[in-house]
């Protein structure tokens, strides 16, 4: 009994500790700092086999022994390299996916904070994080003392582009049109462009658990507008907070977010990079201004909309070049992205001879189900850089860099693209 109760110590002990599992998921300590090679070494000599090293998770207590995961229950298999590990490599998974990951080499360690056990000498099963984002593991193997990493993109992808030619603008508007109509001049006009450079790309419109759980502490619980449309919006906001549990799992295809100011996407971004242990991206200043304007390169005045204020009021933005989290893609990214590498077509589904039924299998259209709601996310084709509903479905917003070309946005900095009646 009293070995008992020392192993249970040693296994709840410590704040923020790293606990350390056997082969057979059983807690067998902690470490407040983390554990050197030649600690590691010794684990797995005293314990016959590989150590899985859990790196705390605010809010979670740590388990005695792991839940164990039935093979049955896989949903993906890796079969990854150990050669391949010292490259930018980004293996893609979705929300809660249970996955085999094995390398071809034996493992004298694994070290990860995700739901996870050791299957056997070169293979870890793991349950991807219910949240959109990035997942790290880290390796040791037993003739090196340095660690090796795997990245894991969860329902994100990875985009890589080497001098690729892609095409920007649109098509050109009629001449004819653009004397009877100046604002219909071609502002934009297509050209094409080469560009280099890595993405990490969400695949899907950001939902509304996503969004629920990430602005939980912006949601009141009982709002009160003097608008009757903020009012209304705000009450659905405050409805699925009631009806969700906090850190509580998102689906993958979730139904998406609508309704979502450009401030809230921004603020979102960055209450995202901070989860994630990245820098954010945005900085939100107090101004004098009282429009939306561009000052300069990512440089903003924005409108400011907060859950909780009846006021209008306006916020200066600005970027920190530093950052390595997460933003709104720029206007000529979003045309790149939702074209998917096609350098013909005004969208997946062809030119303007396609029929609406060939549209529909890449674009939901008309899909508002009642006020402030949408379908769910992923259920068509994904364009071919594997995204989905970059058309149709919901509104996203999109920031300009550093010049709107439309005249009849006023020189705003950001516009709506791809999407229905809905944001």
């Amino acid at each position: 009994m009293k070995k008992i109760l020392l192993f249970l110590m040693m296994c709840f002990a410590f704040a923020n500790a790293q606990f350390y599992y056997d082969k057979h998921g059983e807690c067998r300590g902690a470490y407040k700092d983390s554990l050197e090679y030649s600690k590691l070494v010794g684990l797995a000599e005293r314990f016959h086999g590989p150590i899985l090293v859990k790196k705390p998770v605010k809010g979670v207590k740590p388990r005695k022994n792991l839940k164990k995961i039935p093979q049955k229950k896989i949903q993906r298999t890796f079969n990854v390299s150990r050669d391949t590990l010292g490259k930018e490599n980004w293996l893609e998974v979705e929300k809660n996916e249970i996955v085999k990951l094995c390398l071809d080499n034996n493992v004298l360690a694994w070290e990860t904070s995700l739901d996870s056990k050791i299957l056997n000498d070169s293979c870890l099963i793991f349950q991807a994080s219910m949240f959109i984002g990035v997942d790290t593991i880290k390796l040791y193997f037993p003739d090196s003392d340095f660690s090796q990493s795997i990245n894991f993109a969860n329902s994100l992808k990875y985009l890589n582009f080497h001098n690729d030619e892609i095409m920007l603008g649109f098509n050109n508007y009629d001449p004819a049109e653009s004397k009877k109509n100046p604002l219909r001049k071609n502002e934009d006009p297509l050209r094409i462009e080469s560009i280099s450079g890595s993405y990490l790309v969400d695949k899907y419109p950001i939902t509304n658990c996503e969004f629920t759980q990430l602005m939980w502490d912006k949601i009141p619980t009982k709002p009160t507008f003097t608008n009757s449309d903020r009012q209304e919006m705000a009450l659905k906001w405050a409805y699925r907070k009631k009806n969700s549990i906090r850190n509580s799992n998102c689906i993958a295809h979730d139904s998406a977010a609508c309704t979502i100011f450009l401030s809230q996407a921004m603020e979102y971004a960055n209450i995202r990079s901070i989860r994630e242990g990245l820098k954010p991206y945005y900085i939100f200043s107090e101004t004098n201004f009282n429009e939306p304007s561009i000052l300069s390169k990512n440089n903003y005045i924005i409108a400011y909309f907060d859950f909780t204020k009846n006021e209008d009021k306006y916020v200066q933005i600005s970027v920190d070049s530093s950052s390595n989290g997460y933003r709104l893609p720029y206007y000529d990214e979003w045309v790149m992205l939702a074209r998917g590498g096609d350098k013909t077509k005004k969208a997946p589904w062809g030119d303007s001879t396609a029929t609406f039924a060939e549209a529909q299998k890449y674009a939901k259209f008309f899909s508002e189900t009642e006020i402030f709601e949408a379908d769910p996310v992923g259920q068509l084709l994904p364009n071919d850089y594997g995204l989905y509903d970059m058309f149709g479905l919901v509104w996203e917003h999109v920031l300009f860099e550093k010049k709107n070309p439309f005249k009849a946005l006023k020189g705003r900095p950001s516009c709506l693209k791809g999407g229905d009646d809905q944001v």
